[in-house]
C-alpha cells in the first residue's frame, strides 16, 4: 500500500511493503529528489537495513548456535511488509514485528517502528527498534537512501560530475579498508577496523565521476551532523542526518550509465573477509536490553 504524505513544500509517497519512500517531490517544480527504482538498473529507492547491513558472506549467520539463512545484502526489513499504525496528512507510521518470516532467520522478539513526516525543511525520518523478548539481542540497522543525481529538473548538459558528497564538518576522511566485493578488512585479531586517509583533495568532498565507487566507499563518519549531495552549479544541497552514526557509505548504481548517489549512515558494518558467521562475534552491532529501545533519526533536509 502506497501512503502520500504532503504539505505546501513538499510530497513523498511511502510504501507499506519495506517502509520505503518511493517518491520524495519539491512540489513548486517537481523536482524528483529520490532515485526511481528502475528495476533495469537498480530496483530500490530508500530501504531500511535490519537486522544487519551490507555483506553477509556465504548468506548465513548462526545465531544462540542455529544456522539462520540470509541473501547477501541487508537484512529482511526491506522485504517485508509492515503495517501502518498511524496516518495524517503530513505524517505517516509503520510497524515490523516479529514474526514466521522473522524468527528462522532472527530468534528474538522485537518492534521496527519507521515514522516518516514531511516538514519545511524536508522529510523527517526516524526508526526505532524495540527489545520485546526476555532477553538481550544485538542488531544492526542503517538506509540505504538514492538520491536521483543529475535530477529531472536539472539544466540540460547537467552531468554526475556536476555534484559532489559532502560531509558537513568539512574534516579530511577516513577510510575503513573493504575488500573488492565490500567485506571488511581487519587487523590480525579479526576484530579491529584497518582506516586509512581518503586522500580527498578538498577535505569533506567526495567528488561524483562516472566511474562510480565499486562496491561502495566506507567512511568513518566523524563529527559530521549529516552528509549531503551537492549540486556545485546550482549550489543546491540534499542531506540526510548521520549524527550518531559511526559509519556511512556511499555508493552509485554499477549498471548503465551513473544515475543516483546512495549516502548511507549505517550502526553496523559488512561481515569481515574472514568471518567465523557467529552473530554474537559481528563486529558493528548495538546491543538492547529486554524492554528497551533504540532510535536512529535520519532526517531528510533539501535546500535550493
Amino acid at each position: 500500500m502506497i501512503v502520500t504524505i504532503e504539505n505546501n513544500k513538499f510530497k513523498a509517497e511511502i510504501d507499506s511493503f519495506g517502509a520505503e519512500i518511493q517518491h520524495f517531490v519539491k512540489k513548486a517544480d517537481g523536482t524528483e529528489l529520490i532515485w526511481n527504482g528502475d528495476k533495469a538498473v537498480w530496483g530500490n529507492h530508500a530501504p531500511i537495513l535490519f537486522p544487519f547491513v551490507a555483506r553477509c558472506l556465504d548468506n548465513h549467520f548462526m545465531i544462540e548456535g542455529k544456522r539462520c539463512e540470509y541473501t547477501k545484502n541487508h537484512g529482511f526489513a526491506r522485504n517485508l511488509d509492515t503495517k501502518v499504525i498511524l496516518q495524517e496528512p503530513t505524517k505517516v507510521a509503520f510497524e515490523l514485528t516479529d514474526s514466521p518470516d522473522t524468527s528462522y532467520r532472527f530468534p528474538y522478539k522485537f518492534s521496527l517502528i519507521t515514522e516518516y513526516e514531511v516538514t519545511d525543511k524536508g522529510l523527517n525520518w526516524k526508526m526505532t527498534v524495540k527489545n520485546t523478548d526476555t532477553k538481550p539481542f544485538r542488531f544492526g540497522i542503517g538506509t540505504h537512501t538514492a538520491f536521483a543525481c543529475p535530477r529531472n529538473t536539472d539544466a540540460a548538459g547537467t552531468q554526475i560530475s556536476d555534484y559532489v558528497v559532502e560531509f558537513e564538518k568539512k574534516e579530511a576522511l577516513t577510510g575503513v579498508k573493504c575488500t573488492p566485493e565490500g567485506y571488511i578488512i581487519t587487523q590480525d585479531d579479526g576484530k579491529s577496523l584497518i582506516t586509512f586517509p581518503y586522500g580527498e583533495t578538498e577535505k569533506g568532498f567526495v567528488p561524483a565521476t562516472a566511474a562510480g565507487y565499486g562496491n561502495g566507499h566506507l567512511f568513518l563518519t566523524g563529527n559530521s551532523s549529516w552528509v549531503g549531495l551537492r549540486n556545485k552549479k546550482t549550489g543546491s544541497l540534499i542531506s540526510i542526518e548521520s549524527k550518531g552514526f559511526p559509519y556511512t557509505m556511499i555508493w552509485q548504481n554499477v549498471n548503465g550509465d551513473p544515475q543516483f548517489i546512495c549516502i548511507e549512515p549505517w550502526h553496523g558494518l559488512p561481515d569481515t573477509e574472514k568471518t567465523d558467521h557467529i552473530w554474537e562475534h559481528k563486529i558493528g552491532l548495538n546491543e538492547i536490553k529486554p524492554g528497551e529501545s533504540f532510535i536512529s533519526q535520519q532526517n531528510i533536509c533539501y535546500n535550493d
